[in-house]
C-alpha cells in the first residue's frame, strides 16, 4: 500500500512509459498519413470521437468504482481480522485467569502460536500468483524490483515451523487442501476440547467460538476476492473501448489543428500539434484504465495492495506482548512509501 502523500508525476510517467511510447508512435503515424501523404479521407468527425469518448468514460468510471470497492472490502476484512484477533487473544486470557483453567494449565501459548501460524498460512495463500493479476507486468515489475514482499523472501514451511509443533507442521505441509482452513479447524477443535474437559465454561466457550466464526468469515471474504477477479467481460470491453478511442483520437483532432494554422496565418506547422495533444488525451484514458485494473487484485503484492504482512506482524507483536514474551519482531516499515 502506498502511504505517501501521492504518486509523483515522474513515477506515473515511468510506470506508463510503454503505453506512452505506443501513443506517441501511433499519433506520429496518423499525422504523417493525414498531413504529409494528404490522406485527409481518413480524418474522422468530432461527433464520433465524442460518442466513443463518452462510452469509454462511463465504462472506465464503472470499472474503477468496482475495483475500488474490492480494495475497500479487502481492507475492511483485514481490519476485522486485526480486531477479532485481539478479541480472541483477550478472551483467551480471561479464560486462562479462571482458577480451574489456571490449575489445569490452559494451553494459551499453544493457541496463540497456532493463531500466528494461521495468519502466516493465510497471507502466503493470498500472495500466490493468479493468471489475471498484474504484478508481473513489465511496468509493475520494474517499479517493484527493489520492493520484494516479505513472503517472497521466506518460505511458508520455515515460518510455520516457528509457530507449530513438528507434528502439526508435517500435517499442514502435507495437507492437500487449504492450510489456513486446516489450522483454523484445529483452533475450533482445541476450544471444543477445553470445553469438554470443563476447563472453560459455556460463556467463554461461546465467546471463543464466536471469535473463530468471525475469523472464518473474514478468511472467506479475502479468499473470495483473491480467487475471483473483476468480471472479465467488463474488463475486456473496457480495454477494447479504450483502444478504439485512442486509435481514433489523432484522426479526429487533426482537422482542428490543421485549420488552426490556416485561420491564424501561422502556416502548416500547427497540424503537428495533433501529436502531443493526441498523446495527452490518450494517456489520460489509458492511465485511468490501468490504475483501475491494478487496484482490482488487492493481495497480489503490488504497491496498491492491502498491507497484510504489516497487519499480521502487528497482530503477532500485540499477542506476544499479552503472553509476556520477549520478541525481536518489529513493525514492518515503509520503503519508498510502500508498505506490504
Amino acid at each position: 500500500m502506498h502511504l505517501g502523500r501521492r504518486y509523483k508525476l515522474t513515477e506515473l510517467l515511468t510506470w506508463t512509459r510503454w503505453e506512452s511510447a505506443w501513443l506517441l508512435g501511433w499519433s506520429l503515424f496518423a499525422t504523417v498519413l493525414l498531413d504529409v501523404l494528404h490522406w485527409r479521407f481518413l480524418s474522422m468527425p468530432a461527433p464520433l470521437l465524442a460518442v466513443v469518448g463518452t462510452a469509454v468514460a462511463i465504462v472506465v468510471a464503472f470499472k474503477n468504482q468496482q475495483c475500488h470497492a474490492r480494495v475497500n472490502e479487502a481492507l475492511v476484512a483485514w481490519g476485522q481480522i486485526y480486531g477479532t484477533s485481539l478479541i480472541w487473544a483477550n478472551k483467551l486470557r480471561i479464560a486462562a485467569s479462571h482458577p480451574d483453567a489456571a490449575e489445569a494449565g490452559l494451553p494459551i501459548r499453544e493457541l496463540f502460536h497456532r493463531h500466528f501460524a494461521w495468519l502466516t498460512a493465510l497471507r502466503f495463500y493470498l500472495r500466490e500468483r493468479r493468471i489475471w493479476e498484474n504484478a508481473v507486468e513489465a511496468g509493475n515489475a520494474r517499479f517493484l524490483a527493489g520492493l520484494p514482499t516479505p513472503e517472497s523472501r521466506s518460505s511458508l514451511k520455515d515460518e510455520l515451523a516457528t509457530s507449530l509443533s513438528e507434528a502439526e507442521l508435517q500435517k499442514a505441509m502435507t495437507h492437500r487442501g487449504d492450510r489456513e482452513a486446516l489450522i483454523l479447524s484445529w483452533q475450533y477443535q482445541a476450544v471444543g476440547d477445553l470445553h469438554a474437559k470443563g476447563l472453560i465454561g459455556d460463556s467463554i466457550f461461546f465467546m471463543l467460538t464466536n471469535a473463530l466464526d468471525d475469523l472464518a468469515r473474514s478468511q472467506g471474504t479475502t479468499k473470495r476476492i483473491k480467487n475471483n477477479p473483476y468480471a472479465r467481460n467488463y474488463y475486456s470491453i473496457t480495454v477494447l473501448l479504450v483502444k478504439v478511442f485512442v486509435a481514433i483520437v489523432p484522426f479526429s483532432l487533426y482537422p482542428y489543428f490543421s485549420d488552426l494554422g490556416s485561420s491564424t496565418g501561422s502556416g502548416r506547422w500547427t497540424a503537428w500539434l495533433n501529436v502531443p495533444f493526441s498523446v495527452l488525451v490518450g494517456w489520460i484514458f489509458v492511465t485511468l484504465e490501468k490504475i483501475g485494473e491494478n487496484s482490482s487484485n488487492p493481495f497480489e503484492g503490488s504497491s496498491n495492495d492491502i498491507p497484510i504482512s504489516s497487519i499480521s506482524r502487528r497482530i503477532e507483536i500485540e499477542m506476544r506482548t499479552m503472553l509476556g514474551e520477549t520478541t525481536d519482531l518489529k513493525p514492518i516499515e515503509t520503503k519508498d512509501d510502500i508498505l506490504f
